[in-house]
């Protein structure tokens, strides 16, 4: 699981455990299938994150598709 998740709405950039998504918030995604928690998705990188981190990034706009 991912330990930590940033967002920088200004500048829409989330950063998951240091590794920076630059893209806007809806084409990343939250989704379902992983026993261990929600995972986010953006392109080919896949990271399961906490249920609060995922209702964080919902908000700022990333889609829920679980």
């Amino acid at each position: 699981m991912a330990c930590t998740v940033e967002i920088h709405k200004g500048s829409q950039v989330i950063i998951v455990d240091g590794v920076s998504f630059n893209a806007p918030f809806n084409e990343s995604s939250i989704e379902s299938g992983h026993p261990h928690g929600p995972v986010f998705s953006n392109g080919a990188a896949k990271a399961v994150i906490s249920e609060a981190d995922a209702a964080m990034l919902i908000a700022a706009g990333v889609i829920d598709r679980r």
